[in-house]
């Protein structure tokens, strides 16, 4: 068997306490090497015009085939896979550490349903096709509906997230175009209220049951001090009302005394990683606690795969960076490809290689530096780590010893 393939540029090799490996950061996967594996890679980075490859190599290479290791023949332009579309600021709830807040933004003036048109259409002319459309609160706009029509009429994918607490005519409008929902929840009781204006969970609920069976549902749960302890309620009212969830963890400015209150410290994370060890199926989004595996990347994708539009156009790496200093462009008034793939954009080329602090850390290929949102509230630099590195070391680090004693790699 003869091999001319090149390894592309998105493949790494790295070792981890003496166990050598090569991933591919564009796909997650990771492969362990043996001398024999070692031998077979330097000779394909070396670039030979074709290598000989041996029967006992052929394992490791069709690994390497079925994961997209290779460079294929065709050049892949840069691309955006998602996108989030705030279509309002506006907002019938006051909710601590909103991503989305400004100020004044229920006296703001919507874009026109033409203006919106006018998003998906440059959205869909470089084929996004996964789009979070977020807010405000997105059901308040009376034409939402005829906005959700439009979009599914160029073959776009929607999952909205709303707060479940506006009419449910409204919600009964969009759904023949939208493929999920997700509703934020702040509370497992009616009579319990924690970042989020008392007295909503009645309509919460009645909001779920309506929608549970008409569209893929879920719950979105945003953990912080005052209700981490309460993950099992939290799963108990997911039992209850037959929908599942995810965790998700406040992402504010730490700096800020607002918030100092809501502040997840290292005991809190500690009680929720054991409480997630007996929960396979539970994980907490953009966190070092999404999961179990273990996966090779070297960012997050803020800002080069995702953007996220505001409820103006303007263009932002995130949904979390709203951010003036971090705005890309306009989408109304420029090409979105320009705005996005030029050297002015700092989150395009970032890499876990350019962050502080995570350069010599052994399992910096397993991380990708986490999340440049946190990165930025709590630092004002993109090219910090985060304020849960910590806690995502010691995670890493589980997975990486129960990964070592389930191959028996005691190295």
């Amino acid at each position: 068997m003869i091999l001319k393939e090149n390894f592309h540029e998105n493949i790494l090799q790295f070792e981890v306490d003496g166990i050598h490996m090569i991933g591919n950061s564009a796909t997650g996967v990771f492969l362990g090497l043996d001398e024999q594996g070692r031998h077979l890679v330097s000779k394909i980075i070396e670039k030979s015009d074709s290598i000989d490859i041996s029967q006992n190599d052929e394992d490791l290479i069709n690994a390497m085939h079925r994961n997209s290791f290779f460079k294929k023949e065709e050049n892949v332009p840069p691309y955006i896979s998602s996108a989030y579309v705030h279509v309002t600021d506006k907002c019938n709830l006051h909710c601590v550490g909103c991503y989305s807040y400004v100020d004044d933004r229920n006296i703001k003036i919507d874009l026109t349903f033409e203006e919106l048109c006018e998003i998906f259409d440059k959205l869909n002319e470089v084929n996004i096709k996964q789009v979070v459309i977020s807010g405000g609160e997105p059901f308040i706009r009376e034409d939402f509906s005829n906005v959700c029509k439009y979009a599914h009429s160029l073959g776009i994918s929607l999952m909205v997230i709303s707060n479940g607490t506006m009419p449910l005519e409204a919600y009964a409008e969009a759904l023949p175009y939208i493929k999920a929902i997700s509703i934020s929840v702040d509370s497992y009781d009616k009579n319990i209220s924690f970042i989020r204006d008392r007295g909503i969970m009645p309509k919460v609920i009645e909001t779920i049951e309506f929608l549970r069976d008409k569209i893929p549902t879920k719950m979105i749960i945003t953990l912080h001090k005052k209700n981490a302890m309460h993950m099992k309620e939290y799963a108990k009212l997911s039992k209850i009302l037959n929908v599942p969830f995810n965790f998700s963890v406040l992402t504010v400015d730490i700096n800020n005394l607002i918030f100092k209150d809501y502040l997840l410290d290292d005991n809190d994370f500690k009680l929720m990683s054991e409480y997630l060890e007996d929960q396979k199926d539970i994980v907490i989004q953009d966190s070092p606690m999404d999961g179990f595996s273990l996966q090779c990347k070297t960012r997050c994708e803020a800002g080069r795969h995702l953007i996220s539009i505001g409820a103006d156009g303007s263009v932002y790496p995130c949904h979390m960076l709203h951010k003036d200093e971090l705005k890309l462009g306009n989408i109304l008034n420029q090409n979105l490809k320009d705005i996005v793939f030029t050297k002015k954009n700092p989150f395009l080329n970032i890499s876990v290689d350019q962050i502080e602090g995570c350069t010599d850390c052994k399992y910096k290929y397993f991380c990708g530096g986490n999340c440049r949102a946190r990165s930025y509230l709590s630092t004002h630099s993109i090219y910090e780590n985060d304020n849960l590195c910590e806690v995502s070391y010691s995670h890493i680090e589980s997975k990486f010893e129960n990964l070592k004693k389930m191959y028996k790699l005691n190295v």
